[in-house]
């Protein structure tokens, strides 16, 4: 997940149909009219990349809690921090297909009969923590118990696969070979475990809240945790020389905390090596003024959302919502957000699925069709009727707050224009910024606002992600449901889309709960997210990934 427009998880088993592309992209290779690939970067062979540097990454945010399985670790920078360092087993290539890494796994394979699925994991032998001790099934079985939601004192981010599992145990052939049974079938298995954690870390509750708090003391991956300066918001990781894999062409990875808002200035300064444009049109003129630098655009993986708290007293109410959805003019926010950076504005009409994935269709219908007139009504019908230039019910003023991040001028300027449009309904809404580093946690997680708008950073799993966004609330377990509200029918579908097997009849099931989602009227997709990376040209095999993972160990510069 991601705050407005900075760099969260925290989502699809179908194919990307863009074609993938391998050549590097100047600023003028690639046209915008002609549709973006399914993933661009400096293709370089290891062979031809110089031995050692140091790469300055931009983040938006370091968040304390490095457990990217925990609720307060959930964000994608947080994620591309422990994908360095953490076995990450199963890698997707740009068509969103996911198959084994067999740096950490010789096979995964799922059976099932008679209606039982069993999953067989067989580790490989080579695999081990930076602590010494062999990866094994018992780290698979501490993963299970912690994110299963049987106990309440670990606080995952999500259930979703997790919850169908019966058994995790040692397979027949030995500590390395792990068998997975479930109690229904779970068509997204591949989704599980990865990142993989240590259960000596994460076997108790303390362990999985607090263990990965601040650093990370126990990894498995091309780098390790070197070190986090606070005062300079960064956080380093150099190359582990216990990793048994391909040895990483660079030194050492400096993930730096900058305001997004710096990323073009710095990317110009030479202070960074590269970073996501996303929509900031002065960030991209920037980089195509910036000498020796390159502009790569791919499918983005993710998509841009506003989100209302279901919890808030004036939003409780879904007629509300529904008419807050209908005052809100979704192609003239994506007009306006992408207008500088040569991306076409398109309106995202599903929750689950990208416009470039195998079932994808506009679910949207009324509640997402810009209707000042119908809005209106609506609020009237509802009880708000106007006093003025704002409506009121039963002595209360229609006045909501909108959160965005201090320092980032298009998550401003976007509320703004949502300020506008809402003004017209008879709404008044206050922008309240905040600093993006205790955003979610301080505010968005504990419920703390009206409005905020999102980016979710999807994988190439439907279900798996993104149930944690869309499952009813059970008590103080939200998950990743921001908008906390949800209802018995949405989980259903959302569980039998989980549990079902055939993909043509899981995107069925996906689609029919996304236009139930959409009644809800909490998350309003706004549009797909630009996937436009400004780069080095010196940098190779890293830039607009789309689906595709990041091979860490392969990053580097060339000669």
């Amino acid at each position: 997940m991601r705050p407005s427009r900075t760099a969260v998880t925290s989502l699809v088993a179908a194919a990307v149909c863009a074609s993938l592309v391998n050549a590097c992209a100047t600023r003028h290779d690639t046209s915008p009219s002609a549709g973006p690939a399914a993933s661009q970067v400096n293709r370089v062979d290891r062979a031809d990349l110089k031995k050692g540097g140091v790469l300055d990454w931009p983040l938006g945010v370091i968040q304390e809690n490095l457990n990217i399985r925990h609720l307060d670790g959930g964000n994608i920078d947080t994620r591309r921090i422990m994908e360095s360092m953490m076995p990450v087993l199963m890698k997707s290539d740009d068509r969103g297909r996911v198959t084994p890494d067999p740096d950490y796994l010789v096979s995964a394979v799922s059976r099932t009969k008679a209606g039982h699925q069993r999953v067989t994991y067989r580790i490989n032998d080579d695999a081990r923590w930076s602590d010494g001790t062999p990866i094994t099934y018992r780290d698979f079985l501490a993963s299970w118990r912690a994110q299963n939601g049987r106990d309440p004192d670990f606080h995952a981010v999500s259930h979703t696969g997790y919850d169908l599992i019966a058994k995790v145990s040692r397979g027949p052939g030995g500590d390395r070979e792990v068998t997975v049974d479930f109690a229904r079938p779970f068509g997204e298995w591949r989704s599980l475990f990865t990142p993989l954690y240590p259960a000596s870390v994460i076997r108790t509750a303390r362990g999985f809240n607090n263990g990965f708090k601040g650093k990370a003391r126990v990894t498995a991956g091309p780098f390790k945790f070197a070190q986090r300066d606070e005062t300079a918001k960064t956080l380093t990781v150099e190359r582990d020389e216990k990793w048994w894999g391909d040895t990483p062409m660079l030194d050492r990875i400096v993930f730096r905390a900058l305001d997004p808002a710096a990323h073009a200035g710095a990317f110009a300064n030479g202070e960074i090596d590269f970073f996501d444009v996303g929509a900031r049109a002065a960030a991209y003129r920037t980089a195509q003024d910036t000498p020796h630098a390159r502009i790569l655009r791919a499918g983005s993986a993710s998509h841009h959302q506003l989100t209302m708290n279901g919890e808030s007293p004036v939003l409780r109410d879904a007629r509300v919502r529904r008419a807050l959805a209908r005052a809100i003019d979704r192609r003239r926010i994506a007009e306006v957000a992408l207008q500088g950076v040569d991306w076409k504005a398109q309106p995202l009409g599903n929750h689950l699925l990208l416009p470039q994935q195998v079932g994808y269709q506009d679910n949207a219908g009324p509640v997402g069709t810009y209707d000042p007139a119908a809005a209106r009504a609506a609020l009237a019908s509802a009880g708000w009727r106007l006093d003025g230039a704002v409506r009121e019910k039963d002595g209360r003023k229609l006045e909501l707050d909108y959160l965005a991040m201090s320092g980032d001028a298009e998550a401003q300027n976007e509320g703004r224009v949502i300020q506008a449009m809402l003004r017209k309904a008879g709404i008044r809404l206050k922008l309240t910024l905040v600093p993006g580093n205790v955003l979610f946690e301080r505010y968005v997680i504990p419920g703390n606002f009206d409005l905020t708008t999102v980016s979710w950073t999807k994988r190439p799993f439907p279900v798996s992600v993104n149930r944690s966004l869309y499952v009813k609330p059970k008590g103080k377990d939200m998950q990743l449901n921001f908008a906390r509200t949800g209802t018995s029918r949405i989980d259903a579908l959302l569980d039998e889309a989980a549990t079902e097997t055939d993909k043509r009849k899981a995107v069925d099931v996906i689609n029919r709960a996304d236009r139930l989602i959409w009644q809800e009227a909490a998350d309003i997709p706004l549009y797909q997210d630009p996937g436009i990376v400004a780069s080095k040209r010196s940098l190779a095999n890293l830039g607009a990934q789309g689906f595709a993972s990041i091979v860490y160990q392969d990053i580097g510069f060339t000669r």
